[in-house]
């Protein structure tokens, strides 16, 4: 039952998207009444992707299953509440498009540079791809709060941040296809390596 437990947080993290759906489409309906349990709701998700894998590795109770189960909690998340403040006029489409492209080039960089290099690991991460993960689960916590707080300036400034992580994903990409394309051609002279002798 121990070993459960990281996976018993991710489904959790399920529920709470849900429930943070439902409080979205509440408070932008009727004027950001419910905005301090929005917040909440973010809190408790980003808190639940931030502890499940930790408590995974230290009970050893990490799998294939469970990283999966975590990336898809994840990908839930922000499909869910990214088209719900698409909805509202909170958040652009431009970037959830972005999103979606960037977890696609995730999925299959990973796969390749995981067939190619013989890692055990279900995804493979790079540190720039990280934070830009990271910063696409608190994006609508910022659209949100920026939203209640209704300045011009805080606006512009939301733009400035898409923007930036915009630019941090494209260049996470163009590392993580470089290196997908540097193991293969590093595969390909092995192999005529080994075909001229």
């Amino acid at each position: 039952m121990i070993n459960r437990i990281p996976n018993i947080i991710t489904v959790s993290r399920i529920v709470m998207t849900f429930i943070l759906l439902f409080l979205i489409e509440k408070s932008f309906s009727h004027n950001n009444v419910y905005f301090m349990w929005i917040l909440g709701a973010f809190a408790m998700i980003c808190f639940s992707d931030l502890i499940d894998g930790k408590i995974a590795r230290k009970l050893d109770a990490a799998s294939k299953f469970g990283a999966k189960l975590d990336v898809s909690a994840d990908l839930l998340y922000i499909i869910i509440s990214y088209v719900a403040l698409i909805n509202f006029n909170v958040l652009p489409l431009w970037f959830f498009i972005f999103v979606c492209l960037k977890f696609l080039e995730f999925v299959i960089t990973s796969k390749l540079i995981k067939q190619y290099s013989n890692s055990n690991s279900v995804f493979v991460f790079d540190k720039i791809g990280r934070i830009v993960s990271a910063a696409f689960l608190v994006i609508p916590a910022i659209a949100c709060l920026f939203n209640c707080l209704g300045s011009y300036g805080l606006k512009i400034l939301f733009n400035c941040i898409l923007y930036v992580m915009l630019a941090g994903g494209i260049y996470s990409s163009y590392l993580r296809i470089r290196k997908c394309a540097a193991i293969r051609l590093k595969e390909v002279l092995e192999i005529n390596h080994y075909d001229a002798n």
